[in-house]
């Protein structure tokens, strides 16, 4: 029976397991009859390559069989690591997170995710539920652990983004997960609901960086975690049902991408709500795709309950339409019927298999790391007697999940591993030992009498048997190695008693191999410990302290020019804009030798709430070493509640980033969480020199006289006439009315110029347009403008006046009065400036002149330039997402 329509558009969010190597009939019931929009496959259904290409095609045969307009999304959780489900011989094992965090390298990251992707299209895989974006911030975490890259926001975010990058290239939909955040947590959602109790300002220094990032970037998918969060809802509801949490992510972040929940039959949702419930309350939580794993008659009845909930109005029918749209937009995207049908030749993957076992063994090369060899063991002899202990019976998973998608303990045979330590000794001696029971007499004299002993733990932290005998070898042995094959913490902290130590960050084979190549001396150590110390691009000598006027100014200097040689400054005129303002909140970075190294500039605006973020500079010699980063994270907490705004109006240096400097900087930007705005409408300055723009009796000055229209600066009778017109027609600008009033024809002659309409010669004169003309002296321009009223041109300093806040009045638009405006006003500085070089005013056009004018902010598209203004510089503008 063909789904009706509320039916289909239920189906598709619904994304389920099942089980077998084949299609069972359960599936196909859920594709034909409940328009079943995805599947997620596990290690239960893989065999071999040709079932796997089988199976991903015989699915979307049964889609397009039952009349599916999309294909269907097939997903699978191939992490890499610890958590493969595609697993060698069918593709090469490829490293995990962390393995690739001790790299730091985000390129090889990029090319990891690109070879995944290659990999899971040739088997008919659209989806992956990857990369992980917890931050692995608590030890003894036992769900994420070695599936993150590291325990520094930033890093992860570095690291999930460049994988993500790669996934899409390939046409892999990447899906960022845990949000908000499954890294702090020493419970494992699958068996429980864990409690993370930070405030919002804590999960935005650390768990939403990741996420803020990738939802800048525009991340296609997002999978939310099973944990609460009381300070943010204290209902009680798991993230992934609550919608406090997830507008955090619509709403906050302004992310319009699709929502899928981890699966709902884990613990933290089955065994508190129910995963019947619970799937109806993901969906009105603002969940989009809807993830069941394992039970076919609890996916039917979580459909129907969708169905019934939607058909009652406790979900809105326009949530179900908003879900449906991000998922069939998603699959627009990515999907084509072509492509999911296509079976690719088994030449194809030897090929790619090749590929990645080659990126794969640098990777490990560059990964595995020597934490310390305090007693200088390395390397060893291969001729030395080695005793090998490896952990038998089951280990703890360390956030491994199994082919049915749970954390359960692992089995881990020894064979492989002494082969590999074969390869370079032939007298090792392999003794297992299984806590809790500990070694036997026999095997402790093996271990005494043994030249070295190379003792490796897998989750020792979890595993208090593995942790007390790693401590009593030290005691009982003459040389002893600890190698770390999972996570890093095990004796991470035991720096007394394990002297030397090495960590694989994963129990792959690969990686010991790479382990094995140090151990003898064949490979030199090229990892770097992405966790518990401070990283090589660390951030920790780096000290940002409050700018001071009496004594930074000369560094903050050196630093612009270095920084920003395009656009330097008058010093003069730098130094006034930084210190003459109090509404100023600046930062000097400096490194462990006092340094200035880079700065903030920062401007408050209390009304608006807003803290603008006028520039932000590093010295080219100290890039890339996280001075950016740390000056904008002490700028959201010198403001904490402030939005911080790109660019800055009064003291005016730029509406945004300059789109002449070089793409890294918008990148720098948008990857630490700022949404930049579209190029359209512009935001531009118009600049042109004065001899180059239309003069006197131009083509709106003439039309504008046939119209009875003439231009004069407003009188200071005139002036409340023009503020009445200002109020009339601009009034929910504030900014542009307060400089309005700052200007009164009494203190400010000639810098207010308007358009008078007098109809008839006995009819008063009315006013009907408006604009702002500042000489290059005016005080305006010279306390408050950096860029382009003062600028260097060819090493030779530019005076520009200023034209601004052009209006006109509503009943006078679209006839050219504001042009015949512009082009009065050019002319009308041209003759001031004139003047001004022959006598000095009282009104502060005395000075050197004008070189050129310059028109600031613009949006409208073309309408300066018909008066002879061309593009000055162009800007991104935007705000930080929280």
């Amino acid at each position: 029976m063909a789904p009706s329509e509320l039916q289909t558009k239920v189906g598709q969010l619904f994304a389920v397991g099942f089980h077998g190597l084949t299609p069972s009939p359960e599936i196909k019931t859920l594709i034909h009859e409940h328009a079943l929009g995805g599947i997620v496959l596990f290690k239960r259904n893989i065999s071999d390559v040709a079932q796997l290409q089988t199976l991903t095609r015989a699915l979307q045969e049964e889609a397009r069989l039952a009349g599916h307009e999309r294909p269907l999304f097939i997903g699978i959780d191939q992490e890499n690591g610890l958590v493969t489900r595609i697993s060698p011989p069918i593709a090469a094992q490829m490293p995990g997170p962390m393995a690739l965090g001790a790299t730091y390298s985000p390129e090889l990251a990029y090319d990891t995710g690109v070879t995944t992707g290659q990999t899971l299209q040739f088997f008919g895989i659209n989806m992956n539920y990857a990369p992980v974006c917890d931050v692995n911030s608590e030890p003894l975490n036992p769900v994420i652990g070695v599936r993150s890259p590291g325990d520094d926001p930033e890093f992860v975010g570095r690291f999930a983004s460049a994988t993500a990058r790669g996934l899409r290239e390939q046409k892999v939909v990447p899906s960022v997960k845990h949000f908000p955040g499954h890294g702090d947590t020493a419970v494992d959602s699958h068996y429980g609901l864990p409690v993370i109790t930070k405030s919002r300002d804590e999960l935005g220094r650390c768990e939403l960086v990741p996420f803020r990032r990738a939802a800048a970037e525009g991340v296609e998918s997002v999978m939310t975690a099973h944990i609460s969060l009381p300070a943010i809802d204290d209902s009680g509801l798991p993230a992934t049902l609550s919608p406090d949490v997830l507008n955090i992510l619509r709403k906050d972040m302004q992310y319009d991408g699709m929502i899928i929940t981890d699966c709902l039959e884990m613990d933290g949702i089955r065994a508190t709500y129910g995963t019947e419930k619970g799937a109806v309350l993901s969906l009105g939580a603002g969940s989009d795709s809807i993830m069941i794993c394992h039970t076919y008659a609890v996916q039917v009845a979580a459909i129907k309950q969708v169905c019934e909930a939607v058909q009652s109005g406790q979900v809105p029918q326009s949530r179900l339409d908003e879900a449906y749209r991000r998922v069939t937009t998603l699959k627009d995207q990515f999907l084509d019927w072509d492509t999911a049908l296509r079976v690719q030749p088994p030449a194809h993957l030897a090929a790619l298999n090749q590929k990645g076992a080659v990126l794969a063994k640098e990777i490990y090369a560059r990964s595995v790391t020597l934490v310390r060899d305090t007693k200088h063991i390395l390397p060893l002899s291969p001729t030395a007697q080695i005793v090998f202990l490896f952990p038998g019976g089951a280990t703890p998973a360390g956030g491994a999940v199994d082919g049915e998608g749970l954390g359960r303990p692992g089995t881990y045979s020894a064979s492989p591993y002494l082969d590999l330590l074969n390869r370079h000794a032939p007298n090792v001696a392999e003794v297992y030992y299984a806590p809790p029971t500990g070694l036997s007499t026999q095997q402790w004299q093996a271990v005494e009498a043994a030249d070295v002993v190379v003792f490796v733990s897998i989750n020792a932290r979890e595993s208090p048997d593995q942790h007390s005998l790693g401590l009593e070898l030290p005691n009982r042995t003459r040389k002893l190695v600890a190698i770390a094959a999972c996570s890093p913490y095990d004796f991470l902290n035991d720096a007394a008693a394990i002297g030397t130590y090495i960590m694989t960050y994963e129990p792959t084979l690969e990686a010991f191999s790479a382990a094995t190549d140090i151990l003898f001396g064949t490979a030199p150590p090229r990892g770097a410990l992405p966790v518990g110390a401070p990283k090589p691009t660390s951030s920790t000598d780096i000290h940002i302290t409050p700018y001071n006027p009496s004594s930074d100014f000369p560094a903050l200097l050196s630093i612009w020019t270095a920084a920003l040689p395009t656009y330097t400054p008058d010093p003069d005129l730098l130094s006034t804009l930084l210190h003459a303002h109090p509404t100023q909140h600046h930062l000097i970075a400096r490194n462990s030798s006092n340094e200035p190294t880079g700065f903030a500039l920062l401007y408050a605006n209390a009304k608006t709430n807003t803290a603008h973020l006028a520039v932000l500079a590093v010295h080219p010699s100290h890039q890339t070493h996280g001075i950016g980063t740390r000056l904008l994270a002490a700028a959201r907490a010198s403001l904490p509640t402030a939005r911080i705004s790109l660019g800055s109006g009064i003291p005016r240096f730029w509406p945004g980033i300059p789109t002449d400097l070089p793409q890294s900087v918008q990148s720098f930007f948008v990857h630490r969480g700022f949404r930049l705005n579209p190029l359209k409408p512009r935001s531009v300055d118009l600049y042109q020199g004065v001899s180059a723009l239309s003069s006197a009796g131009g083509k709106y000055l003439a039309r504008a006289k046939q119209d009875h229209i003439s231009f004069a600066p407003v009188k200071e009778s005139q002036y409340e006439e023009c503020l009445a017109g200002q109020m009339k027609n601009f009034s929910s600008n504030a900014d542009w009315i307060n400089l309005y009033k700052t200007l009164p024809p009494k203190t400010h002659p000639h810098t207010i110029l308007t358009a008078l309409h007098t109809p008839t010669p006995t009819s008063p004169p009315k006013q009907i347009a408006w604009l702002i003309a500042l000489p290059p002296s005016h005080p305006i321009l010279t306390q408050n403008w950096a860029f382009p009223a003062f600028f260097a041109h060819q090493n030779q300093p530019q005076h520009a006046g200023l034209i601004g806040c052009v209006g006109v009045d509503g009943e006078y638009r679209r006839r050219g009065v504001g042009l015949g405006l512009v082009e009065f006003a050019v002319e009308f500085l041209k003759s001031r400036s004139l003047d001004s070089r022959s006598s000095s005013s009282d009104d502060g056009d005395a000075g050197a002149g004008i070189d050129g004018i310059f028109v600031d902010w613009v949006e409208i598209e073309g309408w300066y330039e018909k008066v002879g203004f061309d593009v000055w510089r162009s800007y991104r503008t935007g705000n930080l997402l929280d």
